[in-house]
């Protein structure tokens, strides 16, 4: 056995909180320990030779402290959130559900839920760095943000959580406009179309067939308000930079600087059906294109 393999990889059960881990380091036997993994990165110098091992650990003590507080006020009861975040945490909790949710999914989702509306006492202390823009951007007036970021392995229910939290923040404003915590429309920002197209369940206007009642995230009850806010799923080329080109729709440009280049085209003898050398019509082509097309 290879010091980075172990003799049980499955440890804990998936819907709650570790109680065990295994501490792999590589070139080490495999350690199994008691209590959850702390949050940790290994760093790597970039100019180390490629075959030396390991790295060095350094842990995320931020991440490590909320997830105590977070911890903690959960065993309070949610102390200082609005009753409508009270109704969702407990609907997610209670006994009896058909489909329960993971303890990473219930924590990730607790998590933002906690910065923004835990009492002032559970969250003492905890400092979230901002995004800040460079000095020439500040000049040109953009000022920076808080960014809130859950990271989940494949497969453990991203989705979900993204749905636990637009239905959060969306029946919050619904039942009261005038907080600024929350929001009545989600922005959702894609790769791919694929991964968009997958995302339509959380449009709250498909209702029964929404993730919010497949997966039993919102009550019944609550799904008529829900559908007073939205949720818009939408590709990140939107916010690329665009232009219209030789009098095409607008189209993403990717700047940078021009740069010139020679392509030698090889032309064959095949004609045809009309008579005419296959060569030049692509050669028209080109020349009215300034990307260089080909077309046959």
């Amino acid at each position: 056995m290879s010091t980075c393999e172990v003799p049980s990889p499955i440890l804990n059960s998936p819907f709650a909180e570790p109680k065990e881990h295994w501490w792999i380091l590589e070139g080490q036997p495999a350690e199994r320990r008691p209590g959850r993994r702390p949050a940790l990165y290994f760093y790597r110098e970039p100019k180390r030779e490629t075959d030396e091992r390991g790295g060095l650990a350094i842990e995320m003590t931020l991440v490590n402290h909320i997830r105590q507080r977070v911890q903690a006020w959960r065993e309070s009861g949610y102390a200082g959130v609005t009753r409508t975040t009270l109704e969702l945490l407990q609907h997610w909790r209670r006994e009896g559900r058909e489909r329960r949710l993971f303890f990473a999914q219930l924590e990730a989702a607790e998590t933002i839920i906690f910065l923004n509306e835990a009492r002032s006492d559970f969250r003492q202390g905890l400092e979230i760095p901002r995004d800040e823009p460079s000095d020439d951007r500040k000049a040109e007036g953009f000022t920076g943000f808080l960014r809130y970021a859950c990271k989940m392995a494949t497969g453990s229910g991203k989705t979900t959580v993204m749905g636990m939290l637009a239905a959060w923040s969306i029946l919050n404003k619904v039942n009261d406009r005038s907080d600024g915590r929350f929001s009545d429309v989600v922005l959702v920002v894609c790769p791919n179309v694929t991964i968009r197209d997958r995302l339509r369940e959380l449009d709250p206007e498909l209702g029964e067939a929404s993730l919010y009642r497949t997966r039993d995230l919102v009550p019944g009850h609550l799904m008529e308000r829900l559908r007073q806010g939205k949720v818009l799923v939408t590709n990140w080329h939107v916010f690329e930079p665009q232009s219209v080109t030789n009098g095409d729709p607008a189209k993403v440009v990717k700047r940078g600087r021009e740069v010139l280049t020679t392509e030698t085209i090889r032309i064959g003898k095949k004609t045809t059906p009309s008579g005419a050398r296959a060569g030049s019509r692509a050669r028209r082509c080109c020349s009215r294109s300034t990307t260089g097309c080909w077309r046959s």
